[in-house]
């Protein structure tokens, strides 16, 4: 198998050294050691190439055309984006590239800084009507109050997507990842997933996969069977239902000030960095009963560098699952060690009595960090 023959020779020069520390090599489909996020897949050298190349190009236009629609858009919403003065306001500090690098590797779009940024500074500040959630009042006054709120969220994204222009956020689902951009660990085809053999990522990702199958079968039996003029088959179902919560799953923001999940355009589109301390919140306008979203600076920024956040303090496992990269330096990573008493120990019942008249258990799981000691 020509697969394996592969996958046996890339570890291979892997261990024999010959290949450089940050260089970014692709297994299956889009497993990456390197330091960033997905790569195009291998493609053999063929006719096809220079179709795969006209469309890439053609796609990127798009994304131009996209990105450039989605500014004015953000702009008609009153998100402040602009990279001149206006009355009484400095520059936007950032701009959005459909291309970004970390350290040499990869990561696709992100926010840039367009001129020197000091710690401290405010980054973003986006209308709080400008961003996806869900009202749990709502879902309690309509009887479903069963529902969590990834449940409601992703019915609500369905819903505002089939509306199509008629949606306000239109523009903003333009611009998401396409289906085939959605590379998230569960998202695998078990071509790829084989790969993960050995790992704990392979059963989390199979896991994850069958609770949102679950969740969906729930709710068409709750609310979606029961009500086919407003949730019809053609829209809800489990291709779509696997879409939205992959959307969420990979870009919705808790909002800590506010205590609800939410899609932020704008905000949505910095990668993440393990070291940055900078964190996508709510804070309530001056005045005002209203809130805005915004982030600042954790440290100063030189122009063109790239402006990351912090997703939180994830393992690769998580990393992989829920974006679809895993990092070289991630100081978060772990792995699991499981220690517990032998049955075949002869002295295996008293130790276990002794273990419950201290409240603990006959065995006990730990991380193990690459880079520091365990908690």
């Amino acid at each position: 198998n020509l697969k394996f023959e592969f996958f046996f020779m890339i570890n291979s020069l892997l261990h024999c050294g010959f290949l450089e520390k940050n260089q970014n090599l692709k297994i299956g489909r889009n497993f990456l050691i390197g330091n960033k996020k997905k790569i195009k897949s291998f493609k053999k050298f063929s006719i096809n190439n220079l179709k795969n190349n006209l469309e890439f190009k053609k796609n990127s236009n798009q994304d131009t055309d996209a990105k450039d629609k989605f500014l004015s858009w953000l702009s008609y919403n009153n998100v402040y984006i602009f990279n001149k003065s206006t009355w009484g306001r400095a520059p936007h500090q950032c701009f959005v590239s459909n291309e970004t690098t970390d350290e040499g590797e990869p990561c696709g779009r992100g926010l840039l800084a367009f001129k020197k940024i000091q710690q401290g500074e405010k980054l973003i500040e986006i209308p709080e009507n400008l961003i996806l959630s869900v009202d749990r009042d709502q879902i309690k006054n309509e009887g479903n109050d069963f529902l969590n709120e990834y449940d409601s969220l992703g019915i609500f994204l369905i819903q505002q997507m089939a509306m199509g222009d008629k949606s306000k956020w239109k523009i903003y689902f333009d611009i998401l990842p396409r289906e085939e951009d959605l590379n998230l660990g569960f998202r695998w085809n078990l071509n790829d997933i084989v790969f993960l053999r050995g790992s704990k990522t392979l059963n989390a990702s199979l896991y994850l996969k069958e609770k949102i199958k679950i969740q969906f079968l729930r709710l068409e039996k709750t609310i979606f069977s029961k009500n086919r003029l407003k949730y019809p088959v053609s829209i809800f179902n489990l291709a779509q239902w696997e879409w939205a919560l992959s959307i969420l799953l990979s870009r919705a923001i808790f909002l800590q000030n506010l205590k609800k999940v939410s899609l932020v355009p704008y905000a949505d589109f910095m990668n993440h960095n393990p070291f940055s301390t900078s964190y996508i919140n709510s804070k309530k306008i001056s005045f005002s009963k209203n809130h805005e979203i915004v982030m600042y600076a954790d440290k100063d920024y030189n122009k063109f560098d790239q402006i990351f956040t912090t997703y939180g303090q994830k393992t690769n496992l998580e990393l992989l699952l829920l974006y679809g990269f895993i990092l070289e330096r991630n100081p978060f990573d772990s792995i699991e060690l499981r220690i517990s008493l032998s049955d075949k120990d002869s002295f295996f019942e008293k130790k276990k009595q002794f273990m419950i008249e201290c409240e603990k258990t006959s065995e006990i799981t730990f991380p193990i960090f690459y880079y520091k000691y365990p908690k």
